[in-house]
């Protein structure tokens, strides 16, 4: 059986709940733990007013336990179901994880019970090497499974090589971390040292432990642009180890010479 723990000022004015409507309490806590005696959440705020099925929190800060995870929750407000204690948070939200992923927007529905975030409003999030900017989101707390929901810009930086891909979409883009996978969709465009790849659909592989690029892969209507050159295909392949990009069907390229220069062909 979980314990709920409470502080004695919050007993007290919950005991008085139906005889008046709302109380107001200062140093707001509310925690609650597992049946092994550790924390499994906490909830603190500089102030809070509590009615019958909801507490409004002003100056949030939320610590969630798991097995593998602990995650930090801020706000500047927050209004808390006392039924589910599932949190409703706005204004300078701030999530970060003991690994350091963290997320920052302007509102987010925590889901206590299911482990789930998401918000319709502009998101930034950075894990690992990646960072994200995009409006809306539906994920997971750990933020392992994620679906960004458009007008995304990611940033994948490459420290051995001391470079920078860039991938841009319409949307939605749908990360996978623990498989190391990022799905763009509709209006892709990737820049990368190696050229701007244009595509419906692109796949980018990586490596959570070296963080670093491992393939991308576009589909359809492939459009790659690199050195003033065009390069056109139904698929497109870039493996970042080899350096080595394969195009599937019919692949085409379209070369400018510079003035004054021939073309010249094998």
């Amino acid at each position: 059986m979980k314990l709920i723990i409470i502080t004695l000022c919050f007993v007290c004015l919950t005991l008085n709940i139906q005889a008046y409507s709302q109380q107001r309490i200062k140093d707001f806590y509310l925690s609650n733990c597992k049946e092994d005696g550790s924390h499994d959440w906490e909830v603190k705020g500089d102030e809070a007013m509590i009615y019958d099925t909801y507490v409004d929190i002003n100056t949030m800060r939320a610590n969630y336990f798991l097995e593998s995870d602990d995650i930090s929750i801020t706000s500047d407000e927050a209004r808390l179901n006392k039924e589910n204690m599932d949190v409703y948070l706005k204004k300078n939200v701030h999530v970060k994880n003991k690994d350091g992923a963290q997320l920052t927007t302007e509102s987010l529905n925590w889901q206590r019970e299911k482990n789930h975030i998401e918000t319709k409003d502009w998101v930034k999030t950075s894990k690992d090497a990646m960072e994200i900017t995009a409006q809306g989101l539906s994920a997971d707390t750990q933020m392992e499974k994620a679906n960004f929901e458009k007008n995304v810009e990611v940033t994948f930086p490459d420290a051995e090589n001391k470079t920078v891909t860039t991938a841009t979409c319409s949307g939605p883009l749908e990360i996978e971390y623990s498989l190391g996978r990022a799905i763009f969709n509709d209006d892709v465009v990737v820049t990368h040292p190696q050229g701007k790849v244009f595509s419906d659909k692109t796949t980018l592989y990586f490596d959570t432990t070296q963080k670093k690029i491992v393939k991308i892969v576009s589909e359809g209507n492939v459009k790659i642009m690199r050195d003033g050159n065009e390069t056109y295909a139904e698929k497109a392949t870039y493996f970042d180890k080899d350096q080595k990009l394969v195009l599937e069907g019919r692949p085409r390229l379209i070369y400018f010479p510079k003035e004054g220069q021939e073309a010249k062909f094998p």
